[in-house]
């Protein structure tokens, strides 16, 4: 199943040659409207940018180190706690969890199919060494990703502990041999939650190396 999941988005050699990705949309947060920019670099670094009523702030992750700049929240950069920078680190990972799931440390199990929004799915969960569980459910007609489902590191909805994180994954688009989802929506109501849509897609682009810092 996860062999007709990487041929569905392209096979693995058309996903190995992917060293870079920008995304370029929009994002609801809070009821608002915010025009947000992802850029990636394989293993090196995760940035998200976004603006929002004239303030641009950001979020980046890096191997060594992560920095969050929210001007809604405050006027600082803040470097990110070790713990929150290491459950983001997945995020730099262009071609996903699934792919070469063994080389990056997890074991798989099927556990049967679900129907989500109306489409039948198989249910796959990845385990990491560290015991972090990840559920994939994948169209049993596209063989393509249309949902994840993860617990967070803790500290949800007015610190109450660890929730569960339930992203749905659409409107697929091919670039350049990639089958990539143009709308990402977390559920539910907390920070994190709202739905992304990309306008924009393109990999193996050259990346600025001052991306990788804080910009102010």
């Amino acid at each position: 199943i996860i062999d007709q999941y990487i041929a569905a988005r392209g096979g693995k050699d058309k996903i190995a040659a992917m060293s870079s990705v920008n995304c370029e949309g929009t994002r609801q947060m809070n009821g608002n409207e915010v025009d947000v920019k992802i850029t990636k670099v394989d293993g090196k670094l995760s940035r998200m940018e976004f603006s929002v009523g004239g303030n641009n702030g950001y979020v980046i992750v890096t191997p060594d180190k992560g920095w969050t700049y929210i001007p809604m929240m405050s006027d600082k950069v803040n470097e990110m706690p070790e713990a929150r920078l290491k459950s983001l680190q997945d995020q730099m990972d262009i071609a996903g969890p699934l792919v070469n799931y063994a080389a990056k440390g997890y074991k798989a199990e099927l556990e049967g199919k679900d129907t989500i929004n109306g489409q039948e799915a198989w249910k796959i969960q990845l385990t990491s060494n560290s015991g972090k569980t990840i559920t994939f459910l994948i169209d049993t007609k596209s063989n393509l990703l249309i949902q994840t489902k993860q617990m967070s590191e803790g500290g949800g909805r007015n610190n109450s502990g660890p929730v569960e994180i339930v992203t749905d994954y659409s409107d697929y688009k091919d670039v350049d041999g990639v089958m990539f989802p143009q709308t990402i929506n977390v559920e539910g109501s907390g920070m994190g939650a709202g739905s992304m849509t990309f306008d924009k897609i393109e990999v193996n682009q050259p990346v600025d190396e001052k991306l990788y810092k804080p910009s102010n």
